[in-house]
């Protein structure tokens, strides 16, 4: 079986990672047959295995005899440093929460997004046939302490919702806030809608996350310097709400925000995002993969996938009972019956019982059901955390919203589990916020001075303005 072969065969059976995917409508400039790394996990199966027929046909047997499947694998043979990093635990003991913030959200962060928002509102400034009143003629260069401010009234807002960015600058004592005393609605709106993370002159026609990655990549590299991942971590799928126009937005059922960028993140315990991924178009599968890569895999199977034992799915059983088989590959399928029928797929387990503490008493449940539930946990506390006082707002460009997640609420999240970890305070989510917000908003004795805009309709001081006129005419006469 040639490469092109085994391509094709591959792809034929990663139809279920496409069934809700929406391309209806696809951006006229993308060609996914264009796309050079369309398929980056095939591609990396096939570079780094043997890949042959057997990759592909598994031949299923009931033999559990030897205990663990692929008892070969094993976590750090080497005894390398896991956990957080040394170097952090050594020198940060005594660090404010802003400091291990900017682990994240540094200098080289920050100037990028300061070098790309410049530029791109530079460009729009310079483009014909603006109207005479647009604010973007009174454009003045961002800087790196007005960009800290921008993020720290951002989180400020979401820690203090109201039902619309203009709504905090409201003359009303409905909506008192301090806000106005840092930065002017004009300037905050404009910077909102000017930031930019990459410079649009380079931009392939091929690459759907072009305006997002680099972001993505240099934070990403940061979380994977900072915390060395144990042995068991989680890759699940979270959703960044979009209701725009966008090719590969997704709809999940399940999810609270079911229309959106899904986002798949690999998480480890203290709820620690390690990486960070966009789902863009049609990804491989798993499965077949991981033994290659020394590296387990458990999770939930979906009884319609193709290739999966049929005496497995299709068997009938009575509550408690369970019934596995495993491939010549090692790669176990298991069914068992709770309240409903649960799935499982692992590279690790055979079909052993534990005994685990319920809140009725004890209960009786596979092995690999009680550590994938255990594993699950990490995303979904992080999936929790993260959407506290979110200050994810509607808008037009999803690349922004992804943005505001990634720095707002992954990087916060870590720079909180380090904090926890490195220091043992016993702060919750919400004084953590509290500190990063009053730490980058105490960097604004240095913002640009911005001329004075005409500011927008505003009822409250149009009715004011309206009384004073009339008792003028009323004094008048």
């Amino acid at each position: 079986m040639n490469r092109q072969e085994i391509e094709a065969m591959l792809e034929s059976n990663s139809d279920s990672y496409s069934e809700d995917y929406d391309d209806t409508d696809a951006d006229p400039n993308w060609s996914s047959e264009s796309e050079p790394d369309e398929n980056i996990y095939e591609r990396e199966l096939l570079d780094n295995c043997n890949v042959t027929t057997n990759t592909i046909v598994n031949n299923w047997n009931n033999d559990f005899s030897n205990g663990q499947l692929n008892s070969h694998i094993i976590f750090n043979p080497d005894v390398n440093t896991t956990g957080i990093n040394p170097d952090i635990i050594e020198t940060m003991s005594d660090a404010s929460p802003i400091d291990f913030f900017y682990l994240f959200f540094d200098k080289e962060i920050i100037d990028m997004l300061v070098v790309e928002t410049n530029r791109y509102a530079n460009a729009k400034k310079n483009t014909a046939g603006l109207s005479r009143h647009a604010r973007i003629r009174k454009w003045v260069d961002t800087n790196e302490q007005e960009i800290k401010l921008f993020f720290g009234i951002a989180m400020w807002m979401g820690m203090m919702k109201l039902p619309s960015i203009a709504h905090y600058w409201k003359n009303s004592k409905l909506y008192s806030c301090n806000i106005p005393k840092f930065m002017s609605r004009n300037r905050f709106e404009i910077i909102l809608s000017m930031l930019h993370i990459s410079d649009n002159d380079k931009a392939p026609t091929n690459d759907r996350l072009y305006k997002i990655q680099i972001l993505i990549d240099l934070l990403v590299e940061k979380f994977n310097s900072a915390v060395i991942p144990e042995e068991s971590v989680c890759i699940d799928e979270s959703m960044v709400p979009y209701l725009g126009r966008l090719s590969f937005r997704q709809y999940i059922s399940n999810k609270r925000h079911r229309y959106g960028v899904k986002i798949f993140k690999l998480c480890t315990r203290d709820f620690y995002t390690s990486k960070y991924k966009i789902y863009a178009g049609k990804e491989a599968t798993l499965g077949d993969s991981v033994s290659c890569k020394k590296t387990h895999l458990v999770g939930t199977l979906r009884s319609n996938r193709k290739r999966n034992p049929k005496d497995v799915t299709q068997k009938k059983l009575n509550w408690g009972e369970i019934f596995a088989k495993k491939s010549d590959r090692e790669i176990m399928v298991l069914k068992w019956r709770d309240r409903r029928d649960v799935l499982m797929i692992s590279t690790k387990h055979s079909n052993t019982m534990e005994e685990v503490m319920a809140k009725r008493g004890i209960k009786i449940k596979p092995k690999v059901v009680i550590d994938y539930n255990r594993g699950k946990g990490y995303i979904d506390l992080t999936d929790q955390m993260g959407s506290y006082s979110s200050c994810l707002r509607r808008g037009v460009k999803w690349y922004r919203k992804v943005a505001m997640d990634i720095i707002c609420n992954t990087s916060l999240l870590n720079a909180f589990s380090i904090y926890k970890g490195v220091t043992g305070n016993s702060k919750t989510i919400t004084q953590f916020k509290d500190d990063i917000i009053n730490g980058l908003i105490q960097q604004s004795n240095s913002v640009p001075e911005v001329p004075e805009v005409p500011e927008l309709y505003d009822e409250h001081k149009n009715a004011d303005s309206k009384k004073e006129n009339f008792s003028r005419i009323n004094d008048l006469s």
